[in-house]
């Protein structure tokens, strides 16, 4: 007698996401090696991507410590349990931020040599910010939600309920940071 495996179950659907996020992955860090355009773009672009690549990282830790400050406490065994997911949620963090700035600066990188918008049209907000405050951000890149969410809106959304005024200033940052480089980029 057969058993029968739903075709799509939720384990399934879920590493097919985390493989196919991992590939992309793999895929733009192969772009970057062979693609001159790509990598000349990021070059000539260091004065901005440094500070980005710096916010990125700060991010991660927060992410990180977001954790550690969640179960420390007087119980040493949830106290472990937050040391423990606190590189798990660094090495995520850092990934999905890392991802998503390389695949948005690649498609800048493509724009600038095609001299016009890979994409479809901006949305309201980048066509306001255009408009307002001269930031061109481009097509946003394509971004793996779940990991998203797991390595990066959840922890700072922890972050935000036990160090408000740190999780506020980090979001600030994080909003202007692509404004600011669209705006710097010329």
């Amino acid at each position: 007698m057969a058993t029968r495996h739903p075709e799509n179950s939720a384990q399934e659907r879920v590493a097919q996401h985390l493989l196919g996020t991992l590939n992309d992955a793999l895929a733009l860090a192969q772009r970057y090696r062979e693609a001159e355009g790509f990598r000349g773009y990021v070059r000539s672009r260091l004065r901005l991507v440094v500070p980005a690549l710096a916010l990125i990282l700060l991010t991660g830790f927060a992410c990180a410590m977001a954790a550690v400050l969640l179960f420390i406490g007087p119980r040493p065994l949830a106290a472990l349990a937050g040391l423990l997911l606190a590189p798990v949620l660094l090495a995520g963090s850092l990934f999905v931020q890392l991802y998503v700035f390389f695949a948005w600066l690649e498609e800048r990188a493509l724009a600038r040599s095609l001299g016009h918008r890979t994409g479809p049209a901006p949305g309201r907000f980048a066509a306001w910010t255009e408009r307002k405050l001269g930031a061109d951000l481009g097509r946003l890149p394509r971004v793996p939600w779940v990991l998203a969410a797991l390595f990066v809106f959840l922890p700072i959304a922890v972050l935000t309920q036990l160090a408000p005024k740190s999780a506020a200033l980090l979001i600030v940052l994080l909003a202007l940071a692509p404004i600011l480089y669209a705006r710097f980029d010329r």
